[in-house]
């Protein structure tokens, strides 16, 4: 019978009897579908000349790269003794990225309200993004709880940034209806796209808050 080598058995444990672990073997097919759909958008923004997805194609990329990171530092977690590798740790890095990564969507959003760049997307465009959109807000909404009960930092890091997607990929939706039947450049276009932008950087910037209270509060017990 072979001998399985004592760091994979460990990491074999930990990806199957957890929810912290399910969590980051689940997540490997879901970042691997999250590429395939900004490579989707990328093509529909070149195509339409639209400067609107082309941002928001690059948000979603930016999440699906602290997926990779957050993956990472918890692979560094499992392994290293080293205080900077903690869970706590990794969920606080992440938390102030996420807040960065807030300051420059809100910034957008801003810019667009003022100069109203939209343009007519390729059909496929809302199809594709209304079936993914279904699909990863439910599953957004489901894991976020689940991840709050587990106690999970890496968890939880993972479900929030599913729901910053499912956020960017709902607007991505709403902007691709409006400007397909109605008219973009009223006034009620703008600022129907500038008050669902509002609020979902203000739900960001709260996750990233009180994920940072979360750690410190969890330090202090």
């Amino acid at each position: 019978m072979v001998k399985i080598p004592d760091k994979i058995r460990k990491v074999l444990d930990f990806l199957g009897n957890n929810f912290s672990g399910t969590t980051i073997a689940l997540s490997i097919p879901s970042v691997i579908g999250s590429m395939i759909y900004a490579s989707l958008t990328a093509i529909a923004a070149v195509i339409s000349r639209s400067l609107w997805l082309g941002f928001m194609t690059f948000f979603y990329v930016i999440m699906v790269m602290m997926s990779l990171t957050v993956l990472g530092n918890a692979g560094r977690s499992l392994f290293s003794r080293r205080k900077r590798y903690t869970p706590e740790e990794n969920y606080k890095r992440f938390c102030y990225r996420l807040i960065v990564f807030d300051i420059v969507f809100g910034i957008t959003v801003l810019f667009f309200h003022f100069y109203g760049l939209h343009k007519e997307y390729p059909g496929y465009t809302i199809y594709i993004t209304a079936v993914y959109v279904f699909v990863k807000v439910y599953f957004a909404v489901l894991n976020l709880f689940k991840a709050h009960r587990s106690r999970s930092l890496t968890a939880l890091s993972l479900r929030q940034i599913n729901a910053v997607k499912a956020i960017v990929s709902l607007l991505i939706l709403q902007n691709a209806l409006l400007s397909r039947f109605g008219n973009p450049h009223k006034d009620f276009t703008r600022n129907f796209n500038s008050v669902s932008g509002a609020a979902s950087f203000l739900f960001i910037l709260l996750m990233g808050l009180i994920g940072l209270i979360r750690v410190k509060k969890r330090r202090t017990s």
